[in-house]
């Protein structure tokens, strides 16, 4: 189709005019109330010694556990709608330990990350791990939160002291009354873990008498002596404990995901267990009116003569 002269110019003066108008409109033109469906997150991290393993895929490369949630945590923050609630939390011996209790991601980012990178395993009050009545406190510090906050659970599922199937600690609580999601880190394989001195400087690596491959009150019992002797001696090695993670989920009524692929594939998981709240935010135009202003003037100047010969 050719295009007379006359009509391109009064084309292109009629584009000029509306992309002047609507870049008008993006800079005077107020904010607009919006309703938006939002969720709010404490994200506790394991930061135990068998945090410290290096079996942990980022970005292509082996890191740490520890690393892996500090960056997931990180980046899920960013995935977040302005509006939103997001606290820090760490686990160390039989609780977790709110740092930061949830407030608004867009105005706070700077502070949840300063927060976020002080997040070290020398922050280890106590060597011992133990993971499941951690997420039973966690789960009551959340009850006593407004709005109550979705957990996500970050941990390689290491108990230590280990658990025995049959002496599993009673949660309390009702499952699911607190959203929640435990996120599985780590790999498959059992792989020496990095001891911690009192500084929290990695000092070596847990030897098998270093730690106990029994728990305690099984030790103890007589019935049990002849499973315990049968039991492999590897609870100085780590992998992540993925069947245990599921029963825990399962007791307490949370998700679990292991090792998700993406900040954005965890985040749809988080929104998929979390109780969420409407709220009313001031949505700015700004971005989709200055857009359509650009996408305007870029077809006045496209070459047209040139892309035409191409075409024949």
């Amino acid at each position: 189709m050719t295009i007379s002269y006359r009509l391109r110019i009064g084309l292109t003066a009629l584009f000029m005019l509306v992309a002047l108008g609507l870049v008008a409109a993006a800079l005077w033109l107020p904010s607009v109330p919006s309703d938006v469906d939002i969720m709010d997150g404490l994200f506790v991290l394991d930061v135990t010694d068998s945090m410290n393993v290096e079996d942990a895929v980022l970005d292509g490369e082996k890191v740490s556990r520890l690393v892996w949630a500090k960056e997931f945590t990180r980046r899920v923050f960013l995935e977040m709608p302005c509006g939103a609630h997001a606290g820090l939390a760490i686990f160390s011996e039989a609780r977790a330990l709110i740092l930061m209790n949830p407030v608004e991601v867009c105005r706070n980012y700077n502070d949840l990350m300063q927060m976020l990178n002080t997040i070290e395993p020398s922050m280890a009050w106590v060597r011992s791990s133990e993971v499941s009545k951690a997420i039973y406190t966690a789960i009551r510090q959340a009850n006593e939160i407004t709005p109550k906050p979705t957990i996500i659970f970050m941990t390689d599922g290491h108990e230590s002291p280990p658990v025995h199937e049959s002496l599993f600690p009673k949660f309390q609580g009702t499952p699911g009354e607190i959203p929640g999601v435990i996120v599985g880190v780590g790999g498959k394989d059992l792989l020496p873990i990095p001891k911690t001195n009192e500084q929290g400087v990695i000092d070596g690596v847990w030897d098998v008498n270093d730690v106990m491959h029994v728990d305690v009150y099984a030790s103890s019992r007589g019935d049990m002596a002849d499973a315990n002797a049968r039991k492999p001696r590897t609870e100085h090695l780590s992998s992540q404990k993925t069947s245990h993670l599921e029963t825990l989920a399962s007791r307490v009524g949370f998700g679990f995901t292991s090792s998700p692929q993406s900040p954005e594939r965890l985040y749809k998981t988080m929104r998929s267990h979390a109780k969420t709240r409407s709220i009313t935010i001031d949505y700015d135009l700004y971005a989709w009116l200055s857009g359509i202003a650009f996408l305007l003037v870029a077809l006045i100047f496209l070459p047209y003569q040139w892309l035409g010969n191409r075409k024949n």
